[in-house]
């Protein structure tokens, strides 16, 4: 696969990594339980529908291979959006601030 995600530069993001916004509306609750223990192992809760997380390249192709099986396509929907360059996160109220590991558990 490409390596899709790099800056006008040719270079990936500071260590590596991408700031990754996981977002989903799941219809099903025992799905939609599933899908967030799942995205657990790649970031942090932000908000009920939204995980945040610092993915690789290859962290984030696999987790757009994985999501074909994981979701109803006809009823579901996941929304990922990759910041490059020097996006910034802006938060308002209240908020825990996320911990990161670089272990991912797939």
């Amino acid at each position: 696969m490409n390596d899709l995600f790099v800056t006008k530069t040719g270079k990936s993001e500071e260590g590596g990594r991408f700031l990754t916004l996981i977002i989903y509306d799941i219809v099903d609750n025992p799905s939609r339980v599933r899908f967030s223990k799942f995205l657990q192992s790649y970031g942090v809760r932000v908000q009920k529908s939204c995980f945040e997380a610092y993915l690789t390249n290859s962290q984030i192709h696999k987790l757009l291979k994985s999501l074909g099986r994981r979701i109803n396509k006809k009823e579901d929907n996941v929304r990922i959006y990759v910041l490059t360059a020097h996006g910034k996160v802006y938060n308002f109220g209240l908020c825990d601030e996320p911990f990161y590991e670089d272990v991912v558990i797939i």
